[in-house]
């Protein structure tokens, strides 16, 4: 579900969650870039406000502090919203199963991609990234998205100035 002018309706308020893995070697620079250009959209007004999350590449199901609720909550908004999308999250989110190291217990965990966008109008979610249309087979991927948001502000902003 591309992000378009009507998603992004002008009298609704914008606001982007962005979701990275904090620890993952090598991807700095790209969660870097992707925080810079979400900030640059805030600043200059072309979305509302935007919050960063960390959040861990695995996490169990079972897990039961604060920010593992907060994550699978997350988690399940989202697949509830790619549902009524016809969308999937798969390959991005998934499950797979991990043995123990002192045992030949094994469980299911749950994985997070490296980022994450999630858009909201009015608190509704309206899009979320990466995610690949069920039908089609088209993903629309953070930086994709990105640059919709991007293109969205653009053509606002040349409304505004005629």
């Amino acid at each position: 579900m591309p992000l378009t002018d009507s998603t992004l309706a002008a009298d609704g308020t914008v606001h982007v969650d962005l979701y990275h893995c904090a620890s993952m070697y090598g991807t700095h620079e790209q969660q870097r870039t992707v925080i810079d250009r979400l900030e640059s959209l805030a600043e200059a007004n072309a979305i509302d406000s935007v919050d960063r999350h960390a959040w861990a590449r695995t996490l169990s199901p079972d897990a039961a502090d604060d920010w593992c609720r907060e994550a699978r909550s997350k988690y399940g908004r989202f697949w509830a919203w790619a549902r009524e999308h016809d969308r999937t999250l798969e390959p991005a989110f998934g499950t797979r199963t991990v043995g123990s190291m002192i045992s030949d217990d094994t469980h299911e965990v749950i994985e997070f991609p490296v980022l994450c966008l999630a858009v909201y109008v009015d608190d509704a979610l309206v899009h979320v990234a990466p995610s690949t249309d069920a039908t089609t087979g088209e993903t629309a991927t953070v930086a994709d998205s990105l640059a919709e948001l991007e293109e969205t502000a653009n053509v606002q902003h040349a409304h505004a100035r005629t």
